[in-house]
């Protein structure tokens, strides 16, 4: 089924930039990160050091091996078996949840590829309902990515195990504020780190490093053909208000740069040299980026996953 698809990202109110303006205010350098161990807000600075530690990740991945590192390789070497699996439908328009919980995912990965952990499955509608409702359930069509990034960083991110597969978003009538629930969603808080603007080489850089972005576009790719590079690259395109992930980043034979957009509107992305299946997207090069780019529903984020 295929419903609402479009159009579930909302122009930046007054309340949502105030979301973003709390958030900038309780920005904690990088490096302090480690040591903000409660539950309070976690947004960290775009500083120097994080600069740094970007480079560093990149670094080792590409010598370990970027192939190795591909989000949907990882999903298979670390022989998980989610609920709703790799990826999953949206059959409401809460594509900002959808976006939210693709870009966190690369981050739990890599993390778990390296540590040995298992990583969690969120049951994305719990934490896109509250920050909605900016701070109350309030599930439905349309969210903006300030209170996404903002409630994320607060309340957490919910447990598919607490609430089941993905059903558009019923599933929260199981929500009971102050519960378990409650608990574990503050294990598994996001460390946000706004872009300082929606730019290929902020994008290029964090992809590298394996996290992801969640990004809002009044207009995205719809479909891809294969490229000189052997990519699948963006090559149809709709209009729309519409929330997707930048998950992996790839350089061609060419020399020409790209970052995995990853959609939720199904595999209907062409097979190339790095995934032999129908994909969840495509690959998108500077001049992609830079027409995608727009701040009308949001900052674009960067977030990092506690384990939980």
């Amino acid at each position: 089924m295929e419903y609402f698809l479009d159009h579930g990202l909302t122009e930046t109110t007054e309340t949502d930039q105030q979301c973003f303006d709390e958030c900038m205010a309780n920005v904690i350098p990088f490096t302090a990160a480690w040591e903000n161990l409660d539950d309070s807000m976690k947004i960290m600075a775009w500083d120097s050091e994080w600069e740094r530690y970007l480079k560093h990740r990149a670094e080792l991945i590409e010598y370990e091996g970027r192939d190795e590192y591909l989000p949907w390789n990882l999903y298979k070497s670390l022989d998980l078996k989610w609920m709703d699996g790799y990826n999953y439908i949206q059959t409401l328009g809460d594509c900002c949840g959808h976006a939210h919980k693709n870009s966190l995912k690369v981050s739990n990965l890599v993390n778990a590829h390296r540590t040995g952990r298992t990583p969690r499955e969120f049951a994305l509608s719990v934490t896109y309902g509250i920050a909605r409702g900016n701070g109350r359930m309030s599930h439905g069509s349309g969210c903006n990515l300030n209170p996404m990034s903002k409630w994320s960083a607060t309340v957490g991110n919910y447990w598919a195990s607490d609430f089941g597969k993905y059903d558009g978003g019923r599933y929260i009538g199981k929500y009971r504020k102050g519960s378990q629930h409650d608990k574990n969603a503050l294990k598994t808080q996001s460390l946000i780190i706004y872009l300082p603007n929606p730019n290929f080489e902020f994008c290029y850089a964090i992809c590298a490093a394996g996290f992801g972005i969640n990004i809002g576009t009044s207009i995205y790719p719809t479909g891809s053909k294969v490229n000189a590079d052997g990519l699948a690259q963006a090559s149809a395109w709709k209009s729309g208000a519409h929330a997707v992930a930048l998950i992996a980043a790839f350089q061609g034979k060419s020399g020409r740069r790209y970052v995995f957009m990853e959609n939720s509107h199904g595999a209907k992305y062409s097979p190339d040299s790095l995934n032999p299946n129908r994909q969840w997207g495509c690959w998108c090069d500077e001049s992609d980026i830079k027409r995608m780019a727009t701040e009308r529903f949001g900052r674009w984020y960067c977030q990092l996953g506690e384990m939980g």
